[in-house]
C-alpha cells in the first residue's frame, strides 16, 4: 500500500461507518485513479473535500429522522436512569445514618431528599413523565438550598473554589431533572435496556457502594465505581443509540465520580493513585468498546426506537 493510498483511506475513516462500508473502496478508486504520478500525499484540494463532504454527511445524518429517532431513545433511556444513577450514589448512605438512629436535621432531609428521588424513578418507571421530572425537581432545587443557603447566610465572600464543588455536586440533580422533563416516555427506556438487565446492573452498583460506605479502603477502592462505570459505557458504545444515551448522561454520572475521588483525593493527599484509578477505568473502556465484540453499523433504526 502506498503512502498516497494510506492518507486516502484515513482520510475517509471521517465519513460515517456504513457509509463507508458503501461507497469506501469506489471512493478510494476515483481518488487514486484521478491523483497526478508520483504524487505521495493528498493535495489540499482534495483534503477539503474529503473533510467537507465528511462533514456534510455527518450533518444530514445528524438531522435525519432516523437520528432524531435515535435521540429521542436515547432521552428515554438517559431519563430512566438519571434518578437511578442518584440514588446510588445517595441512597447508601441515607440508609446508614437511618440504621445508626442519626435523627439531625440534616439526615433527615437528606432521607426525604432520597424519598422524591425514589419517587421520580418508581414514577419514570410507571411512565408517568410529568411527575417523575416535578419529584426530580424538588429534590435538586431542596439539595441545592440546602448548599446554597448556609454558605450565603454567612455573610462570607464565594470563592471559586467553593463554587465549582458546588456544581460538580448539584448537576446531576439538575441534569436528571432536566432529562425527564425533555424524555418523550422514559418508560420506553425500561422496553430499550431490558427490565432484567437494568434492575441486575442498578444491584450490583448499589451494591458496591454501599460496600465501600461500610468498608472503605481508600483510593483504589475507587476501582469499582470507576470500573462499573467504564465497563456499562463501553458496553453502551457499541451501538448508536448507546453512544447518545451516555452523552446525555456525561453530566449525571462523571460529576459524581469526580467529586467521590475528588474528596478522597483530599482527605487522603494521595493524587498518584487517583491517576491509577483513572487510567485503568479509560483502559477497561477501550477494551469494552472496542475489543468486546462487534459495534452496530446498520443504518436503519431499531424496531423499538423508530415506534418513538
Amino acid at each position: 500500500m502506498s503512502s498516497l493510498e494510506r492518507d486516502y483511506r484515513r482520510l475517509l475513516r471521517l465519513y460515517p461507518r456504513d457509509h463507508r462500508a458503501r461507497h469506501e473502496q469506489e471512493m478510494l478508486g476515483v481518488l487514486m485513479e484521478t491523483a497526478e504520478p508520483g504524487r505521495r500525499h493528498p493535495s489540499a484540494r482534495d483534503l477539503a473535500d474529503l473533510i467537507g463532504g465528511a462533514v456534510a454527511i455527518r450533518l444530514r445524518m445528524a438531522a435525519s429522522p432516523q437520528a432524531l429517532a435515535r435521540w429521542r431513545a436515547a432521552t428515554s433511556v438517559a431519563a430512566l436512569l438519571g434518578p437511578l444513577v442518584l440514588l446510588a450514589q445517595y441512597l447508601p448512605p441515607s440508609v446508614n445514618r437511618i440504621l445508626s438512629r442519626d435523627v439531625t436535621s440534616a439526615a433527615v432531609q437528606l432521607s426525604l431528599q432520597i424519598l422524591l428521588l425514589l419517587l421520580a424513578a418508581g414514577l419514570a418507571w410507571r411512565g408517568r413523565r410529568w411527575s417523575a421530572a416535578c419529584s426530580a425537581w424538588a429534590a435538586a432545587i431542596w439539595f441545592g438550598a440546602d448548599m446554597v443557603v448556609p454558605m450565603a447566610s454567612s455573610g462570607l465572600a464565594w470563592r471559586t473554589s467553593e463554587i465549582w464543588p458546588l456544581g460538580l455536586v448539584l448537576l446531576p440533580f439538575l441534569a436528571t431533572a432536566a432529562l425527564l422533563t425533555g424524555a418523550v416516555s422514559p418508560r420506553r427506556g425500561v422496553r430499550l435496556i431490558g427490565r432484567g438487565r437494568l434492575l441486575i446492573g442498578f444491584a450490583v452498583v448499589l451494591a458496591s457502594n454501599a460496600v465501600l460506605l461500610l468498608w472503605p479502603v481508600g483510593v483504589l477502592g475507587e476501582l469499582v465505581p470507576f470500573g462499573l462505570a467504564a465497563v456499562a459505557c463501553g458496553m453502551a458504545a457499541r451501538s448508536a443509540l448507546g453512544r447518545r444515551s451516555v452523552m446525555l448522561l456525561i453530566p449525571v454520572f462523571l460529576p459524581l465520580l469526580l467529586a467521590r475521588m475528588l474528596m478522597l483525593v483530599m482527605w487522603s493527599g494521595v493524587g498518584t493513585q487517583a491517576i491509577v484509578v483513572v487510567g485503568v477505568a479509560l483502559i477497561l473502556f477501550v477494551v469494552t468498546a472496542y475489543l468486546g465484540g462487534p459495534r452496530e453499523v446498520s443504518s436503519t433504526a431499531p424496531r423499538e426506537v423508530a415506534r418513538l
